[in-house]
């Protein structure tokens, strides 16, 4: 009995400064760095069709081509010079425009506690995104057959946006070896999405036109280019910790966040949304 009570100390011992995380808690705070991948179901607030206050449409002033929009003159004198006054349109099988958003940059900040078994953090990270996407303008009478065919010209759209990311969660061992420790982290996430700015540009007019949104509860008021709002979700991954030195730890980790992206009452849809990222920690005992 002696003998079976020193075997299960001694290997419990063992096990235990086996572990990566040995000590009963403590405290920990690092920065993030990484990489955030919107869902396109809220690209359509950029296509400068459905969330604006002035469509491609009323930009271009095509319902008046003798004063057209004077905003956006240098690229109506363009298109008039290259397709005669008046004879170009938007072409409207590219109407509403699909948008997509491209990885964008994410850093910030990380304070977390660890137990033996499982450990608790609280994270702030900011994402900076970008969406872009397309339309044409296409000669009104298109004679393909005659040497005076002009081809379409594109019209690209971008904008760029900024995303305010609070997470708190919890990390459960799933691997926890001497050498490092992998972890499924459960988070739930408040997060705040904010326009910075959306463009319209002809390509080889050499000029942008910024373009005013919808303010929400409005229709057809310009004005308001920063809509914002916050959302919720929820997601989970996998977060593989090595160590590098006294005290010192980094991450490397996958998140999916199933999340709410709220701009206004009438844009804030749920889709899934991706992080990768890189994470230096710092351990105080």
């Amino acid at each position: 009995m002696r003998f079976i009570t020193a075997y299960f100390l001694i290997t419990f011992s063992l096990n235990a400064v086996g572990q990566f995380y040995a000590k009963k808690d403590h405290l920990e705070y690092g920065f993030n760095i990484g990489t955030y991948i919107a869902h396109d179901s809220t690209g359509v607030l950029y296509n400068v069709q459905d969330h604006v206050a002035n469509s491609i449409h009323s930009i271009f002033g095509l319902n008046n081509f003798i004063n057209p929009n004077s905003t956006y003159q240098g690229a109506i004198n363009y298109l008039n010079a290259k397709y005669t006054t008046g004879n170009w349109l938007i072409d409207n099988s590219t109407i509403p425009v699909n948008m997509s958003y491209r990885p964008g940059f994410m850093i910030g900040i990380h304070l977390g506690k660890h137990h033996p078994k499982f450990k608790y953090y609280l994270d702030y990270n900011i994402a900076e995104i970008k969406v872009i996407g397309q339309s044409t303008i296409i000669d009104a009478n298109p004679q393909a057959s005659s040497n005076n065919y002009i081809g379409p010209t594109r019209i690209s759209i971008s904008g760029k946006e900024r995303r305010n990311l609070f997470n708190l969660g919890l990390v459960l061992d799933f691997i926890n070896e001497e050498d490092f420790h992998l972890g499924i982290p459960f988070e739930v996430q408040l997060n705040q999405v904010t326009l910075v700015s959306n463009e319209i540009y002809v390509d080889g007019a050499g000029q942008s036109f910024s373009v005013n949104h919808v303010p929400a509860n409005l229709t057809n008021t310009p004005g308001n280019n920063n809509p914002s709002g916050f959302g919720f979700g929820g997601g989970s991954g996998l977060i593989l910790t090595l160590d590098m030195a006294d005290n010192i730890m980094i991450s490397f980790g996958y998140q999916g966040y199933f999340a709410q992206s709220n701009f206004s009452v009438n844009l804030n849809p749920w889709g899934l949304q991706h992080t990768a990222f890189a994470r230096m920690i710092w351990m105080k005992e």
